[in-house]
């Protein structure tokens, strides 16, 4: 029978604008009501800016696929971000935008997930041997111990993107003070959106991320300056590709500053969205335990057949429906933002004029009714061949977007995947999921990624 797991629910249709923007500073939901889960597109006037939240999914596909050069990413993005990842990919538009997505394929499409993989296991190996030592400390470890699992899928999604751009593992301290300082920035970007709708001034907005956005760039540019100084002492990593990059349309390179930039928003892309899917992930598997129950026999199935290489991870495809079934519910990044700028669109100028805020939001879209059949429920088989209808078939091309749509869709869609597929059968390997208190769970918040605000906590007993 599938459960119905908690969700932060919305606030009801009659909150006027104030309540929503006071919930809204410490978590973007708070912005939602009860009616954006119903409507096909809908609209709210934000202090004298038109905000539209689009549902329909022939919109969704006109705006992100269809005419994509008509509804670049908003500047509020830039505003929000610049200050951590400057004027990388994620929130760029136009030639600037084409030519970093050429660079960036190409040192994807050089690195290939075979190459990153053996990174991405030593990551994982490292994590297993961290909640090792966590039980031993247990009187009674074959009771298990209760572990904040979004704090573990922090550390472990870090390292492997230190290993896999930096080619070395991410120590103890550079943990502690690097993911202390996303979690400082996360909780401040927040607040400077709503701060921006408020109409305060760009450099106020700004000012409030700039300290913990600067512990993190100096760290990244001390990495990076050193490989420049010595470039054949690094690895056959993500970095080095980068390096190597050359865009035969500009005939350019990155730059030091863009090396930067982009490494600290694939660092941003890939390790706090990645930790924030492993973790919901691993609550629902604790919520669900003839899920984890039959995960867990795929993976000692597939084990037993010869081990986690890569090509045996795309055997597991009851695992893959957990995690793709996971990003619908949860999905890592809540809300894309765009801005109409041009007239030269087949969408009415009377619906959303030009300058109008467009907002699509993978939260509510993968909970609107008219998308998905018990859209609260949480239900891997939507995702299996054998236990989908054609209807929940097309549901999961037309209305599943954690990645975004279009061109400008994630590229690192794949390394997520096998990434997660690898931590998760693992970890289903070595223990059983329990929930640590039944009556207690994760309080989750939108911010640039979702996460828990009093963490995820489960008890985690040696199989």
């Amino acid at each position: 029978m599938a459960i119905t797991p908690p969700w932060p629910k919305p606030l009801p249709y009659t909150a006027n604008l104030f309540r929503r923007l006071a919930r809204g500073w410490t978590s973007w939901f708070g912005l939602l009501n009860e009616w954006d889960f119903r409507i096909a597109l809908g609209e709210l006037n934000l202090l004298g800016l038109r905000v539209f939240l689009v549902n329909d999914r022939a919109l969704v596909r006109r705006v992100l696929i269809e005419e994509v050069e008509n509804f670049p990413k908003h500047p509020y993005t830039l505003w929000i971000l610049e200050p951590l990842i400057g004027r990388a990919i994620f929130s760029v538009n136009g030639e600037e935008w084409a030519r970093q997505r050429r660079l960036i394929d190409q040192a994807f499409q050089a690195a290939q997930l075979e190459r990153v993989y053996p990174a991405m296991a030593a990551a994982t190996d490292a994590m297993l041997e961290r909640l090792d030592q966590e039980l031993a400390q247990q009187p009674d470890a074959m009771r298990g111990a209760v572990v904040d699992i979004e704090a573990a899928m922090t550390w472990v999604t870090a390292d492997v993107i230190v290993r896999t751009i930096l080619s070395r593992p991410l120590q103890a301290d550079e943990a502690r003070e690097v993911v202390e300082a996303f979690g400082r920035y996360q909780r401040r970007a927040a607040r400077a959106l709503v701060m921006r709708f408020l109409h305060l001034p760009r450099r106020w907005v700004q000012r409030s991320l700039q300290r913990d956005a600067g512990v993190i760039r100096r760290w990244i540019k001390g990495v990076i300056e050193e490989r420049l100084a010595a470039p054949d002492a690094g690895g056959d990593d993500l970095l080095a590709y980068l390096m190597a990059a050359h865009d035969p349309v500009s005939g350019t390179s990155f730059s030091a500053e863009e090396l930067v930039d982009q490494v600290c928003f694939l660092f941003l892309a890939g390790h706090e969205t990645s930790a924030s899917a492993l973790s919901s992930a691993c609550w629902l598997l604790a919520l669900d335990p003839s899920c984890q129950q039959r995960f867990w026999a795929e993976v000692d199935g597939v084990v037993e057949e010869g081990g986690l290489a890569p090509e045996r991870l795309r055997k597991l495809d009851y695992g893959a429906a957990v995690f793709q079934e996971t990003l619908r519910l949860y999905p890592p990044v809540s809300f894309f933002i765009r801005e109409r700028q041009s007239t030269e669109t087949t969408l009415q100028a009377s619906r959303c004029p030009v300058g109008s805020l467009l907002t699509f939001s993978p939260w509510v879209i993968h909970r609107h009714e008219d998308h998905w059949p018990e859209p609260n429920q949480f239900r891997p088989e939507r995702f299996l061949l054998d236990g989908s209808t054609p209807e929940e078939r097309r549901l999961s091309r037309e209305a599943w977007l954690p990645y975004g749509l279009g061109p400008r869709k994630c590229p690192g869609a794949a390394f997520a995947q096998q990434e997660a597929l690898l931590v998760l059968a693992e970890l289903i390997g070595e223990y059983q999921l329990l929930p640590a208190n039944e009556d207690i769970g994760p309080e989750w918040v939108g911010r640039l990624t979702l996460r828990s605000a009093n963490g995820v906590l489960l008890r985690l007993v040696p199989r």
